[in-house]
């Protein structure tokens, strides 16, 4: 069964490092639970492109991310976040 719950995010921003160690911050567009795992919607505000992350809870207390890179798995969140921000169109790039 497929479960969406959706949170309020409120210009929350997340910050990941890149290859070279630099925070990256991400602007945090939407929050969701799909298929009993949790998602975030993120856009880097200097690119205005648009990742998919799916946590992975290290501790009771850390969650780091990753980026979700499976063509139909991100087909199918596409369709959970453009239910979400209805205004939003998806382009895919593979």
């Amino acid at each position: 069964m497929n479960e969406k719950d959706t949170k309020d995010t409120k210009s929350t921003t997340v910050f990941f490092e890149d290859e070279e160690g630099t925070r990256v911050p991400f602007e945090v567009l939407a929050q969701t639970t799909f298929e009993e795992r949790e998602y975030l919607l993120v856009q880097d505000p200097e690119e205005g492109l648009a990742f998919i992350l799916e946590a992975e809870k290290v501790s009771d207390e850390d969650v780091t991310y990753r980026m979700v890179d499976d063509d139909e798995e991100l087909r199918k969140l596409g369709d959970v976040f453009a239910e979400i921000l209805e205004d939003v169109d998806f382009e895919y790039e593979t």
